[in-house]
């Protein structure tokens, strides 16, 4: 039994081309990227700059605790005063 003729239309029409290292065409654009151990500086410098960033979000952090706090403390006093002028007002 023999493989059937494949049609015309399945056939490739051009085959890739496998261009070796070094042997580029010409116009095209190489770019190279470097990336390079960080030395004592730049740890440095990271370990400082994530330690800024953390001390600025926890001082949002401690501004908004220090804005809710005074509310929650009224909300709560203001719920205990309610509730004993309730049972205050209540007694005969």
């Amino acid at each position: 039994m023999s493989k059937p003729p494949t049609p015309p239309s399945e056939d490739p029409h051009s085959q890739p081309e496998v261009i070796p290292p070094g042997q580029a065409e010409r116009g095209t654009e190489h770019v190279r990227v470097y990336i390079a151990k960080p030395g004592p500086l730049g740890t440095i410098l990271v370990v400082l700059i994530v330690g800024l960033l953390s001390a600025v979000f926890l001082l949002l952090l401690l501004g908004a605790l220090l804005i809710w706090l005074p509310v929650v403390v009224l909300f709560v006093t203001g719920a205990i005063v309610i509730g004993l002028l309730r049972v205050y007002f209540r007694s005969p």
